[in-house]
Parts: structure tokens; sequence; C-alpha cells
């Protein structure tokens, strides 16, 4: 339109259009879109729950995305407009990707992020993301030595669309932000220590309708995988500590036990899964949490983050309830470390994605989300390390109590922080197990499509094993009573199931009911 009357007005005129066209583009710059998919009450959202509220005394702090958005407009000198949305399941996030929907950055887990790489399903970073000398790649400066040894020494065989393969490390395609491990949360009043025997405490009579584990088939697997194989996982934790094992090879042989998926193994699993079935209070998400400090369960299989914000839950309660001090404990024999990660979906705007993980590693905006998360980032910067100092150590005028806790693994050489005794199995613990520990620990692998299906068979069984008798007969007469209900509204007076039908050639009439004379 705007040409059109540059036109009519005559050649003159027209002569002036690419000055006009320059003036008119000067400063105005195109706002770039980056679409976030992430895990719910996964980020600092701001406001009062924000480790800057006090700072700012503001009333509603600015969230992590606005700051990001502010940050990036001043870094790079173009505005960019976060469009964020959140998924509840890896499975939901997997498929929503599978249906087309289109993200440049999501946040799955450790066993979806090889799936989504080994399907070809992501971009992989750009060769400067991990350029140092960058003063804007955070991540590269900031991320702990650790979690970078487990990225760029795990492997996955991507299968491109050609039919070609090749293995790739996963730091080629992801970027942690979460980490930590599984284990149970218990109630120290209720579970002696010597209790503490395993997987398969779960298992135990003793606190029967009062364990809970999680509503999915993978954690689920893993704990019944670690009871199934529990003498030879210590067998070779004994192997190890009498130096038969190095480092690398223990944990090399812990990950392939607790990645088995043979059919035998497949079938034990499904017998183990249902005596814990019989023994737990229920299968849970997100409910086990409520339920342990209520008081419903002892027991609780806990991610790390989820076991930290029931401990501070429960010695800090709202109202009138008693303080309770919950202990995390990881078994001898093994526990999962468990990773969520970025990752760039196919087609994603590299540049933007990669400034927002970045922009995140900043190791003042991983406090930020620790402190509003609750979960342990991967950034080992020392603002970070002295957000865990603070935190953990003891208070002046208490030194000659502490305990040294090591860290170095972690933070670095020399990390150590003088903590109270409790904090070497509470929230200390749960959050930063010391080396030792995390030697046990093993990374779930991704199911192939042919082991997902029988895994999920499995699953199907377990969680639809049959009901006790009692169960089926009280669900039998609803379902009749149910269906009488129906047919009595659809059909009302014009059916009688007690009246005899007439012969034919005669019309049935109508008759008041019988009432019987009292």
């Amino acid at each position: 339109m705007k040409l059109k009357r540059i036109f009519s007005v005559g050649a003159s005129v027209f002569l002036l259009l690419p000055s006009l066209s320059a003036l008119a583009g000067c400063g105005a710059q195109e706002t770039v879109r980056l679409r976030i998919y992430n895990w719910e009450e996964y980020i600092d959202e701001g406001g009062e729950g924000s480790y800057v509220y006090d700072e700012l005394g503001e009333e509603n702090a600015p969230s992590l995305i606005e700051d990001f958005e502010s940050w990036y407009e001043k870094t790079y000198g173009t505005p960019v407009s976060v469009e964020y949305s959140t998924f509840g399941t890896n499975e939901d996030l997997y498929n929503q990707l599978k249906l087309g929907d289109a993200y440049d950055l999501v946040c799955p887990s450790d066993y979806m992020i090889m799936k989504l790489a080994a399907e070809d399903m992501l971009e992989p970073f750009t060769d400067d993301f991990f350029d140092e000398s960058d003063e804007k790649n955070y991540y590269a400066a900031n991320v702990s030595d650790y979690i970078s040894n487990v990225f760029d020494n795990n492997y996955v065989t991507v299968t491109a669309e050609d039919g070609s393969q090749s293995q790739r490390a996963w730091s080629e395609y992801a970027a942690g932000y979460m980490w930590g491990t599984t284990g149970l949360i218990y109630h120290p009043d209720y579970v002696e220590e010597d209790q503490l025997n395993g997987w398969k405490i779960m298992l135990d009579q003793a606190f029967k309708n009062t364990v809970t584990t999680k509503d999915n088939v993978r954690d689920s697997y893993f704990v019944a995988l670690a009871i199934l194989y529990e003498d030879e996982l210590i067998e070779i934790g004994k192997s190890h500590e009498q130096n038969e094992l190095s480092d690398s090879e223990y944990n090399e042989k812990i990950t392939e036990i607790m990645n088995r998926t043979d059919e035998e193994t497949v079938s034990a699993v499904e017998k183990i899964l249902l005596d814990l079935k019989s023994n737990i209070y229920g299968f849970e998400t997100d409910t086990g949490k409520s339920d342990l400090v209520t008081g419903k369960i002892r027991l609780n299989f806990a991610w790390s983050g989820d076991a930290v914000y029931v401990m501070d839950l429960a010695e800090d309660p709202d109202g009138n309830e008693e303080p309770v001090c919950f202990n995390y404990y990881i078994p001898e024999e093994c526990a999962n470390l468990w990773f969520d990660g970025w990752v760039m979906p196919k087609g994603a705007n590299t540049q933007a994605a990669q400034a927002f993980i970045n922009y995140l590693s900043m190791p003042e905006n991983a406090v930020r989300n620790m402190y509003y998360i609750g979960y342990s980032s991967v950034i080992a910067g020392e603002a970070v390390f002295e957000y865990v100092s603070d935190t953990y150590s003891v208070e002046e005028g208490d030194e000659e109590e502490a305990v040294e806790y090591d860290v170095s693994y972690f933070f670095g050489e020399g990390s150590v922080i003088g903590t109270y005794e409790d904090q070497l199995n509470r929230q200390f613990y749960a959050q930063y197990p010391p080396e030792d520990v995390m030697l046990r620990c093993a990374v779930m692998d991704y199911f192939d499509a042919d082991t997902n299906d029988r895994i999920n068979e499995l699953w199907t069984k377990v969680k639809g094993a049959s009901l006790d008798p009692w169960a089926i007969v009280v669900i039998c007469v609803a379902v009749a009573a149910i269906a009488a209900f129906v047919v009595y509204v659809k059909l009302g007076a014009k059916i009688d199931f007690f009246r005899r039908k007439p012969k034919k050639g005669y019309t049935l009439v109508r008759q008041e009911p019988y009432r019987p004379v009292r």
C-alpha cells in the first residue's frame, strides 16, 4: 500500500524511496521468539518465593525469564520474547515433539535425552558454546567438572535419517540443569537404623501399608532390579573396597546390572513388583511428600530434591504441628544418578536457546533456581559454593561441633564444609552425597522400541493385577446396581421384570402394583 502511494506522487519522490526506506528501518529490530518447554515449577518464577525478593524489596520480584529478556536485549542488541510452557512427564514431552510441536529448548531427563538423541531429533550445540574464552559462555565456565565428565564419557548411538549411525557423547546434545540421586526418606522414630538393609526394606512386612514408590515404570523397575541383584551388587562393592576394581570399573559394572532388560530379568522383576505392590501404601508421583509429613507413611522412595523439600518442611512446619526430622538413605548396593538437561529440538533457534542456558548458568542465577526449586544445580561456581556453605555450615559458636564434609569432587579441590553431624544423613547428604556414594550410583539408559514394549507390558500387568475377591464382588454389585438404575431411568414404567408376558392375542392391561396388606 505504501509503495502504491509513492508511485502516485511522481518520479521525483520515487527517487527518494531508498533513503526513506533506510530511515524507516533504522532502529526497528525484529523480536526473537524463544519457545521453552520445561517441567512444572522448575525455574525461579519471581514474587515472594524468589531468592531476590528481600534484596529488591519489591512486592513482585522479577522471574528469571523476565530478567533473561532484559539481559538478552542488552547483550545482543535484539529484543527477545520467551514463550514458556510446562509438561508433567518425559513421555508427555516426547509425545508433543512427535506430534510436531515446535520448541527451541526443552528439559527432559537423562534417559529421554538419550532417546531423543538416538532418534536424531536434536540439534547439536555449536562449537562456540564450549569456548570458555567467550565471557558470555557461562555454562562452559561454571559447570561442575564432575557433571562434565559424566556428559563427556557417556555415549548414545544416533541413527540419522539416511540410516547411518554414529556414537555421540551426551555433551554434544545436552547441557545439564539439575541433578541428584534417588533414595529413601524415612521417619527415624519408626524406622531403626538396623532395619535399613537396602532396597528390600520396601518389601518388609514390618512396614506394610506405610511405604510408597513412584508411579512410573522407570523408577519402580530400577528398585526391583536392585532388590533382584542385591547379592551381586554387594559383591561388586566388596571387590572395589579390596581394590580389585577401579572406580570406573566399579561404576560400569553397577550401571550394566541396573540396565538389564533380558526376558529372564524382566520376568523376575515383575514378580518383585507384584510383591512390592502388595506391601506398599500406594504408587505416587507427588503425594508422597505430604503423606510423610502427615504421618500416613514411614518410608518414601524419593528424588533427592523432593527429600530436601520434605525435610525442610517437616522441621519448620506451619501451624501447630510438631517439628519432625526426617532422614535420607541411599542403600549400600546402588542408587540412581539422574539428570535433567537442556536440549534443542530440530529446527531450534540455537543462538537464543544457548544464550538462555548460559544465562541460567551464571552462578548467581543457579543459586536463585536452587533456592526456588530445592534441587541441586549442575553449576559449581563460587557463588554456588558460598550459598551451600552458608546453608550447611555450623553457626558461629558451634565450631567445636563441626564435622568436615568434603564436596571437592563437585566444587573443586579443597571444598570442605564444617557442618552439623546430623547433616551426614539429612539435607546436605541428599544434595551432595560423598564421592564414594556417587560411585555406586548408576544412570538409567533409555529403552529401545522392543524393550520399551516389553517393559510397558510388565507395568500394565503390575498396575492392572487382579483385585482381592471381596473387591471384585463389591465392584460387580455396584456395576449391576448402576446398570439397573440406568435401565429404569431409560425405560421407567415401560418395563416390569416381575410381570408375566401376556399370551398371544391378549392385551396386557396396566394394573396398580400389588401392595401387601399390613
